[in-house]
C-alpha cells in the first residue's frame, strides 16, 4: 500500500513539441498574492512536454509561496497544513506557520509560527517562545520542497502517463489539470517522512495543474492511500520566483536541561540551559 511507503513520518509534528510561442507581460497570480513574470511565453499542448517544461522552472526558482494542507489522515503525519515563504538564494530559507497535531488520545491541534534559516529550524510550538529544533526534520522538513534533487521539481520529472483532463482557474491563472502516477520513493520527502517502507516505485495517483503560458506549478495533489481517495495532500505554489528576507528569531529560548547535581531544598529541579 502506498500508505505504508508515505508514512513512516516525523512524530511531531516536475524538446518542446505542438507549442506556439507569443510575446508579452503576462500576470500570474500565486496562492496568496500577485506575482508578476514579463517574458515571452510559451503555449505547451502536450502534456508530457508541459510537464517537463514546469519541472525545469521550479527545478530554477529563487523563491515562492507555498500553502500545503492534509485532508483526511496520514499515519504518523502530524502536520495540517503548512504556509510558507521560501527562497533558494543565497541559501534555502523559509518561514512561515504550521497547523500541528499533538497528541494521540486527545488530539489537539496548535499553530507554530517557523523560520528556516541556516539549516536550522526555529520554531515557536507551545507558545513558549522560539526553539531551536536543528535541521528540522524532527518536526517537518520545509526546505524539501524548492530541493531540485527531492521536492516538487523532481515530483514532476518522476510523473509517468500524463494525461490532460481539463484546465482550472487557480487564484485568477489559467492552468491545465495533468494526472499521472508517481512512485511512492520520490514523494515520501513531501510527508515529512524519514524513509519508505515498502516498494519505493508503488504507484501514488498524482494530478498537478501547470500555469498556461508561463508554465509554473501551481498545485500539486496526491492520495498517498489508493484505497481511500478522500485523504490527500495538497500543495499550491505561487509567487513564483518572488524572494523575501528571512532572519533568524530575534529572541531563541533554550529548553531547561537536569541539574548536574542533587538540588538543595526550594531550589528548582531544573534550570535554564543557557546559550
Amino acid at each position: 500500500m502506498a500508505t505504508i511507503a508515505l508514512s513512516c513520518a516525523a512524530a511531531a509534528s516536475i524538446a518542446l513539441t505542438g507549442c506556439s510561442t507569443e510575446s508579452g507581460s503576462p500576470t500570474a497570480t500565486g496562492t496568496s498574492a500577485a506575482s508578476t513574470q514579463t517574458g515571452s511565453t510559451t503555449v505547451i499542448d502536450d502534456p508530457a512536454a508541459q510537464v517537463e517544461a514546469a519541472a525545469a522552472n521550479t527545478a530554477d526558482l529563487d523563491g515562492a509561496h507555498l500553502d500545503l494542507s492534509v485532508e483526511g489522515s496520514v499515519p504518523n503525519l502530524n502536520a495540517k497544513k503548512v504556509t510558507a515563504d521560501l527562497v533558494t538564494t543565497p541559501a534555502d530559507a523559509a518561514k512561515g506557520e504550521a497547523t500541528v497535531v499533538l497528541g494521540a488520545e486527545d488530539p489537539d491541534e496548535v499553530e507554530a509560527p517557523f523560520v528556516y534559516v541556516d539549516g536550522v529550524l526555529y520554531a515557536d510550538i507551545a507558545g513558549d517562545g522560539y526553539l531551536s529544533y536543528g535541521d528540522g526534520t524532527s518536526i517537518y522538513d520545509v526546505s524539501v520542497f524548492l530541493d531540485p534533487d527531492k521536492g516538487l521539481a523532481h515530483v514532476l520529472t518522476e510523473l509517468t502517463d500524463p494525461t490532460a483532463i481539463g484546465s482550472e482557474r487557480i487564484d485568477g491563472v489559467e492552468t491545465t489539470k495533468i494526472s499521472g502516477t508517481v512512485p511512492a520513493g520520490a514523494l515520501a520527502a513531501l510527508t515529512g517522512a524519514r524513509q519508505v517502507v515498502g516498494p519505493q516505485d508503488a504507484p501514488v495517483p498524482t494530478t498537478v495543474w501547470l500555469t498556461t503560458g508561463t508554465n509554473q506549478l501551481a498545485r500539486l495533489v496526491f492520495a498517498p492511500n489508493p484505497a481511500d481517495e478522500n485523504v490527500t495532500i495538497t500543495v499550491d505554489l505561487g509567487n513564483w520566483n518572488e524572494t523575501v528576507d528571512i532572519e533568524r528569531p530575534a529572541v531563541i529560548n533554550t529548553p531547561s536541561v537536569a541539574p548536574s547535581g542533587t538540588p538543595a531544598p526550594g531550589q528548582p529541579t531544573r534550570e535554564p540551559s543557557g546559550g
